[in-house]
């Protein structure tokens, strides 16, 4: 008979067993949520940044040589935190930052499909803590969320044609923290083989680089959450004078980047941020490649011979009003009020002169004849919306459906309720879903601690059944249910089925058709003006 002290005992050791997980690496120990019946093991290195090269390649972790806690997720790498804050200027973080947080679910499945989550902040923000990207919502689904940290700014983004530091080195720790899942992910439960990467934004033109490279590709699905890798300045040229300036604002003096290097490699990465916040433009680049170091960027992403795209299920979109949060946030303000926004958003992708055709074509089409920037400020969040996210989106996907077996789930975020991130971030009141908006539906966020009303949690049940289905079957409706009265049908080569997701869920075709034709027209037009459209060694 068992006596009270061996039922506890068993209850004990069931619950250490779920907490506890032996992989190649070492023994790592979760801890039970405190909003949901999944396990969390946070703050997982992955990698090690090089202290003699921070700009460079990192250096895998080293084994735990005793039971790894996996108990604190407050590691963030360098940087200002600033976008989607109204908080200016507050430094955060260090680089001992690359490690991963893996949620499981408690329950007995074995092989649960995986979805990490890339998050997205222009390549100089961001962080994967809890706080912001909450998996409550998803993991109740019975699937793995993965959520990893990869090196921003200087750190992530500085190329400078040199074998130490080609560039992309935020990329490569992605890359690396993929492998990382998928070498070990079976030993939380989940399926090396039913990998899906997702981003939102700059993460999302980062997933879509992950299959535009030409490295071997370490997943089966992506979702693209408002945009792609030919979303316009994705690419930047090399800054290959970037180490001697930065050192020189920093007063050490040298005409000599291995001398520059030494020394910003010794430097305190929060006098390196605040040094180089304003003045430099850090995104990926088109790699020179050297012989024995491997390129992960080597051409126009527009150009891409898409080697990764057969046999890869996508799902991707945008919302209705992308850029209205362009009228309230700090960071954006100053796009849209410049004198000439048209001209200066089309020259971050084309070359051209204020008194070009093609330029006074686009400001007919969207603006008439109305020069009052008032009465026009909606005109322009429209074009701004077209040109930066649901032209190229459309675009791209279009071109992945092409592919051999590869199907493309495209959607369009209408729906206006109280967990709308951006609007409730920068109290919008404008009409329309704007850039961020969706992932209230998705991931919990810190400042928005309401109890969701019996609107918002349909949406939040619909969206993260949609997802799921996704992230486990490669098909957001695999059958129409109460809950998702549609069959959401993938683009062919000549059609372009949209869900549309808004209080009610619709198929939809062609959103925003004439605009999308317009452009379609422009761009063929001017294919020859595109920038970067390629670098040689």
């Amino acid at each position: 008979m068992f006596t009270y002290s061996a039922i506890l005992l068993v209850i004990i050791s069931h619950v250490e067993l779920r907490l506890l997980v032996h992989t190649e690496v070492g023994s790592i120990q979760g801890v039970p949520a405190d909003d949901g019946d999944y396990v969390m093991f946070l703050g997982i290195p992955y990698a090690r940044v090089n202290v003699s090269n921070p700009f460079g390649a990192s250096i895998p972790h080293e084994k735990f040589d005793k039971l790894f806690e996996a108990f604190n997720d407050s590691a963030i790498c360098p940087q200002m935190q600033q976008l989607y804050s109204k908080t200016n200027h507050l430094y955060g973080g260090s680089l001992d930052c690359l490690k991963l947080n893996v949620y499981v679910p408690n329950s007995k499945t074995m092989d649960k499909a995986v979805y990490l989550y890339i998050f997205g902040g222009r390549f100089v923000h961001g962080h994967s803590r809890k706080s912001s990207y909450g998996p409550k919502y998803l993991v109740r689904h019975d699937i793995i969320v993965v959520t990893i940290n990869y090196r921003l700014g200087p750190y992530g983004f500085m190329c400078m044609d040199i074998p130490e530091i080609p560039g992309n080195q935020g990329l490569w720790d992605q890359y690396k923290a993929i492998k990382w899942v998928r070498d070990h992910i079976r030993a939380f439960g989940g399926n090396p083989q039913k990998i899906t990467i997702g981003g939102h934004s700059s993460g999302a033109l980062v997933v879509d680089m992950h299959l535009l490279t030409k490295q071997p590709r370490l997943f089966q699905q992506v979702i693209l959450q408002s945009g792609t890798a030919t979303n316009p300045g994705f690419v930047v040229p090399s800054n290959t004078k970037a180490l001697i300036s930065i050192a020189e604002k920093l007063g050490f003096i040298t005409n000599d980047t291995y001398t520059a290097l030494s020394f910003l490699a010794k430097a305190d990465p929060e006098t390196i941020i605040k040094a180089t916040t304003d003045e430099y433009n850090w995104k990926p680049c088109i790699e020179k490649e050297f012989e024995g170091v491997a390129p992960f960027v080597v051409e126009n992403p527009e150009f891409s011979g898409e080697t990764n795209i057969d046999g890869v299920n996508i799902l991707g979109g945008f919302t209705f009003k992308e850029c209205i949060y362009s009228l309230y946030s700090p960071t954006y303000k100053k796009l849209i009020s410049e004198p000439d926004v048209i001209l200066s958003s089309i020259n971050r992708k084309f070359n051209f002169k204020n008194d070009s055709n093609f330029i006074n074509v686009v400001k007919h089409f969207y603006l008439g004849d109305d020069t009052d920037r008032k009465s026009n400020k909606y005109k322009i969040v429209d074009f701004l919306s077209d040109f930066d996210f649901v032209y190229p989106i459309q675009r791209q996907f279009k071109k992945y459906a092409r592919h051999k077996n590869t199907n493309v789930y495209l959607y369009m975020f209408s729906y206006e309720g109280h967990l709308n991130r951006m609007k409730r971030l920068f109290n919008i009141t404008d009409a329309g879903a704007t850039h961020f908006d969706e992932l209230g539906y998705i991931f919990t966020v810190y400042y928005i601690p309401d109890i969701p009303n019996s609107n918002d949690q349909r949406k939040i049940d619909q969206m993260t059944t949609l997802w799921t289905n996704f992230i486990k079957y490669g098909n957001p409706t695999p059958v129409r249910t109460e809950l998702l009265p549609v069959s959401w049908p993938p683009l062919t080569t000549d059609t372009v089925p949209c869900l549309q997701i808004d209080s009610n869920l619709t198929v939809i075709s062609r959103p925003f058709h004439s605009n999308m034709a317009f452009w379609d027209l422009f761009y063929d037009a001017n294919l020859d003006k595109l920038k970067i459209v390629s670098k040689k060694p």
